[in-house]
């Protein structure tokens, strides 16, 4: 082990820091999933693809693939292949900003990916101590784990597209229930809570969220200890949200509370933004614990057979004038 790593350039005062430690195998699996071939800097990728090298950072940075330097050796080819698809989605005419917008939701999800699995090959390495053999077979699934992730995306992206709620036209559906739910007292419980106590209840409502939703409801985002759904459906979104303050319960997680609206959207870059996305998070922050508040728009929309609901009274809502009647819907 140490030769094959000494072989790979590791310097011996790093080899010895990392015996000491017992992070051998870390550095053994680091050497396997190195990339092998020629290298070249910033400025060679992009005198190779024909792009100016502002926008091979520029593109580089947005994917996620980070940039260190324009002059070390740094890159291999596959990097190259990454700055020819830039050229080739200009070919077909996408739109740069949109573009660009796209790239850095995917570079943004693809280290959160990355973080995960390493999470997962840390603690297995760290089990394995000094054998190289299980770091050896970490890395090759690792890499088998990257092309099939790959494979999944692909899969993915085609699959949402096809049923996706564009219009003949191609515009997206404007009007939408937009909801929030969120954890009460969770700020308060971040001054006395360990960090990850608190990253434990957020990943347990992300994963409930996860569990109860089916299309057309989607899963927008987590944001600190809040999630964001939205529905062409105000009746299925409503039934969403009352089955994650179920679920939420029986899961010994702290009294949600949660808003929904409904109206104009639009979608940015992965993220849908807007006054109803506003105002829905707005309803959120005024709803008392165990209970889930409607705007006026989406009281009027959800099926009156189908829900039960009552008027909580007229609030004011911080960055909108006057007060505004609110209604709460029962569960059930």
């Amino acid at each position: 082990m140490l030769s094959r790593l000494a072989d790979a350039g590791v310097s011996t005062p790093r080899l010895v820091k990392a015996s000491a430690e017992g992070r051998l195998a870390h550095l053994v699996m680091r050497e396997a999933l190195t990339p092998r071939g020629p290298k070249y800097t910033l400025e060679e990728i992009a005198s190779l693809a024909g792009l100016p090298l502002d926008d091979v950072e520029r593109w580089f940075r947005a994917m996620g693939r980070g940039v260190a330097s324009r002059t070390e050796p740094d890159y291999g080819d596959a990097d190259l292949r990454l700055a020819q698809v830039l050229i080739e989605y200009r070919q077909i005419g996408l739109d740069e900003t949109g573009l660009f917008a796209a790239a850095r939701i995917l570079g943004r999800n693809l280290w959160a990916m990355a973080d995960a699995v390493e999470s997962l090959t840390n603690l297995r390495l760290s089990a394995a101590g000094d054998d190289s053999e299980v770091a050896v077979r970490l890395a090759s699934e690792v890499t088998r784990l990257a092309q099939f992730q790959a494979d999944i995306l692909a899969h993915l992206v085609a699959t949402r597209l096809a049923s996706s709620t564009l219009t003949d036209e191609g515009v997206p559906s404007r009007d939408l229930a937009v909801g929030f739910a969120d954890l009460v007292g969770f700020t308060s419980l971040g001054e006395v809570a360990e960090p990850t106590e608190l990253a434990e209840l957020a990943e347990q409502l992300d994963r409930l969220t996860t569990e109860s939703i089916e299309p057309p409801v989607r899963f927008v985002k987590t944001v600190g200890d809040a999630v964001m759904l939205i529905s062409s459906d105000p009746n299925a979104l409503a039934r969403t949200i009352s089955r994650i303050f179920g679920a939420a319960r029986a899961d010994g997680l702290p009294p949600l509370h949660a808003g929904i609206a409904w109206g104009p959207a639009l979608p940015r870059a992965g993220d849908w933004i807007g006054r109803t996305v506003n105002l829905a998070s707005r309803i959120a922050a005024t709803a008392k614990r165990d209970t889930i508040y409607l705007d006026e728009a989406m009281y009027a929309h959800l099926d009156p057979k189908s829900f039960s609901c009552e008027p909580a009274g007229q609030f004011a809502l911080k960055g909108y004038d006057g007060a505004r009647p609110l209604y709460r819907l029962r569960e059930g």
